[in-house]
């Protein structure tokens, strides 16, 4: 059993803002639970909703974020840090008129032309970009002809679903990690 540790001021203060935000958004289970019992459910789902959905908005970011790296080291090499490559007007051009500018299925078409990716992390990257595109611009996205939101064709407000995306993206996320 290992001791039970103290919380700093500063870390009791982001507990507490975490559950004033998870109440602001209705995402707290207590408060969804003090309400109305028949509102419950359909609380209780919305909250469900808005996790996957801002999960899925953060790992698609963050495989965004790999894939501007790998092309800032194509064209700027790695011998300068990202913080003293801010400083340079070409890499501020770079990032402004280039990189904000493709959408993440351009980046890794370049990317892929600098150097192979596995097939696998692509069709994940794929994946991931057809499912964030649908839980980003539709508000029920289970509607949609085109694309469902699913993960590897079952729905991704299912724990199986979310385990196997979360598997899959830390897969994403360990081939662009450096070893």
């Amino acid at each position: 059993m290992t001791a039970r540790r103290r919380l700093t001021a500063a870390q009791r203060r982001l507990v507490s803002e975490v559950n004033e935000i998870a109440d602001l958004f209705n995402l707290s289970v207590p408060a969804v639970l003090n309400e109305d019992p028949e509102s419950w459910t359909p609380r209780l789902r919305l909250a469900k909703d808005q996790l996957v959905r801002s999960q899925v908005i953060v790992w698609y970011t963050l495989v965004d974020e790999f894939l501007n790296t790998r092309l800032v080291h194509y064209f700027f090499g790695r011998k300068r840090r990202f913080q003293q490559l801010w400083r340079t007007k070409r890499f501020r051009l770079f990032n402004h008129h280039l990189l904000e500018e493709l959408s993440l299925l351009q980046k890794l078409r370049f990317a892929r032309a600098i150097k192979a990716i596995p097939k696998p992390i692509v069709s994940d990257i794929e994946r991931l970009n057809a499912l964030r595109n649908g839980l980003a611009h539709a508000f029920f996205p289970e509607n949609l002809k085109k694309v469902k939101p699913e993960w590897k064709g079952r729905s991704i407000l299912t724990i199986d679903a979310l385990h196997q995306f979360a598997d899959d993206m830390q897969d994403v996320f360990n081939y662009f990690l450096p070893t």
